[in-house]
């Protein structure tokens, strides 16, 4: 014999609002700084580890000044790409030796996004 489905009353549905979520890295409330940690070895770590980043950051400045200028020397015109890198990466550097000399708390990319501030 089957048995009868049960009359139960579903149970209330709620209506739940959707939310829109900011896009990562837009506002400005995302960046990080050394002034939220007040951490001076935190930020000692930091200045070391961006220091090597620095480094790392210089020879890839000049792979990029060699690939620019055999560019120049055989196709006779600027490569707008690496021109663009260039200028993203010298503003990364910039950025590095100021929080390195103490001029600013902000830390730079990864921290924050990459290329030239807004």
């Amino acid at each position: 014999m089957a048995k009868k489905p049960t009359d139960r009353p579903e149970p209330p549905v709620e209506e739940v609002q959707p939310r829109v979520l900011e896009e990562p890295g837009a506002g400005a409330s995302e960046q990080v700084t050394d002034a939220d940690d007040n951490n001076v070895w935190m930020r000692g770590l930091w200045m070391v580890v961006l220091a090597l980043l620095f480094g790392i950051g210089e020879f890839v400045l000049v792979v990029a000044a060699v690939l620019q200028f055999l560019w120049l020397l055989f196709g006779k015109e600027r490569n707008e790409p690496i021109a663009a890198f260039g200028k993203d990466l010298a503003d990364w550097l910039a950025r590095i030796a100021l929080y390195q000399a103490g001029s600013t708390d902000e830390r730079p990319f990864p921290f924050t996004r990459w290329g030239p501030k807004d």
